[in-house]
């Protein structure tokens, strides 16, 4: 009896060992062989353990996993791993980290006006009646020394005759300069010409009227007076502009003022001239913004021989800023999840990791890469947002890679899962 106790314990506790034994290895066999589940590509939240289609969309559910992830380096915090089927019907594309020469372009609406130093006023100097005029329509051209209009002014018939006083005694008393002198810069200040002044020295008679010359050259853009008309001292007779060189005004967006450099090139479209471009250059960028349209002025110069460009003319400004060589992704890749920006990696075949990435100026549908990146490494340049999302929805939170608090926490505010 007492060798039949002895066996029935040792049997006892070679039972309960193997029993222990299976225990510690069940969850090993279990994580061997995960159970198969599909899921819908458009509503990740929507789980099935058999296939079938999605209730949300109506889309075929796909395969989500057969294998349950190995416990290995491959399974680090913050990568996911999709099939190509999943990456496909996600619309997962996949592209190279590149150098490109940076060039900022921008296009901008503007309008042409008046060079605002070209533009000249000739005034009355004195007090008189306009006896006739020479330049008699607006739009007309004149050149400097043309005749503009003839005069009669009681000042300027008393200066003439202080000039030739002054002039009969200096011949004979002789060295009376001063006087002389004093009386033809009075002349000279109403307008008179050198040659005026000669004629009236060679006959030492008085004119009753004076012919007023143009000063300089350009365009009537307004004429002022008539005929028969009593202008005071003052009065503003013609307003003239030299249209050779023309102002284009560009209203720009505060976000694109670093395309525009003080005397970078610009060209011009019309659509009074369709295919024909016009280059001029950036000479001033206003210093205030305007607070309603969030613009700034710009104010470009275009020379305008040709007398094409008209002021009051709408058109288009190119605008476009050599920056250099940098690295560029396209602009889907780059995701801004509040706290970070990052972009999809493609480490492996089926893995990819998020990346925070530091990104510069957008150029066209690219932007630049200042930091986080390398050149030759791949990136999710479509299906980035889904990817975020499965990321998510898979508790990982992958999606700030800076902020490690929160792993294992579904911040995606997406609906629960959903079993069929």
């Amino acid at each position: 009896m007492k060798y039949l106790s002895l066996s029935l314990i040792f049997l006892a506790l070679f039972l309960f060992a193997c029993s222990n034994r299976q225990e510690n290895k069940a969850p090993s066999a279990q994580n061997s062989q995960a159970k198969e589940v599909y899921t819908c590509t458009m509503h990740p939240q929507v789980i099935s353990d058999h296939p079938g289609v999605c209730p949300i969309c109506g889309m075929e559910l796909v395969k989500k996993s057969t294998v349950a992830p190995k416990e290995d380096g491959n399974n680090m915090a913050g990568m996911l791993s999709i099939s190509n089927a999943q990456a496909v019907l996600a619309n997962v594309s996949i592209v190279k980290v590149k150098k490109e020469i940076l060039k900022k372009q921008l296009t901008a609406y503007s309008y042409i006006d008046f060079s605002e130093e070209n533009k000249k006023m000739i005034t009355a100097r004195f007090n008189g009646r306009i006896e006739k005029l020479f330049v008699n329509k607006t739009g007309d051209y004149i050149r400097k020394g043309e005749k503009l209009f003839e005069i009669y002014s009681p000042d300027l018939v008393q200066a003439q005759n202080e000039y030739l006083i002054a002039l009969n005694n200096s011949e004979q008393i002789g060295n009376n300069t001063v006087l002389l002198k004093s009386a033809r810069k009075k002349l000279e200040l109403f307008g008179v010409t050198d040659s005026q002044i000669k004629n009236l020295e060679a006959t030492h008679e008085v004119n009753l009227t004076l012919t007023y010359y143009s000063p300089f050259s350009g365009t009537v853009i307004d004429k002022k007076v008539e005929e028969g008309i009593y202008v005071n001292e003052g009065s503003e007779i013609y307003n003239i502009a030299d249209l050779s060189t023309v102002w284009n005004t560009v209203d720009v967006f505060e976000k694109d003022l670093s395309a525009v450099k003080i005397g970078s090139t610009v060209s011009l479209k019309l659509q009074a001239y369709p295919g024909e471009n016009f280059e001029g250059k950036v000479t001033f960028i206003y210093p205030v913004v305007n607070s309603q349209t969030r613009t700034i002025k710009v104010r470009t110069v275009f020379a305008n021989s040709s007398g094409k460009l008209k002021p009051q003319m709408f058109g288009q400004t190119f605008f476009e800023n050599n920056i250099g060589i940098g690295l560029v992704v396209p602009e889907d890749a780059v995701l801004y999840t509040g706290k970070s920006t990052i972009v999809w990696i493609k480490t492996s075949d089926g893995m990819y990791e998020p990346r925070e990435v530091t990104v510069g100026i957008k150029f066209n549908n690219e932007y630049q890469i200042l930091s986080g990146l390398k050149e030759g490494e791949e990136v999710a340049a479509t299906g980035g947002f889904l990817l975020d999302s499965e990321s998510r929805l898979k508790g990982t939170n992958n999606t700030n890679p800076a902020d490690k608090s929160n792993k294992g926490q579904d911040n995606s505010g997406g609906m629960p899962g959903m079993k069929m």
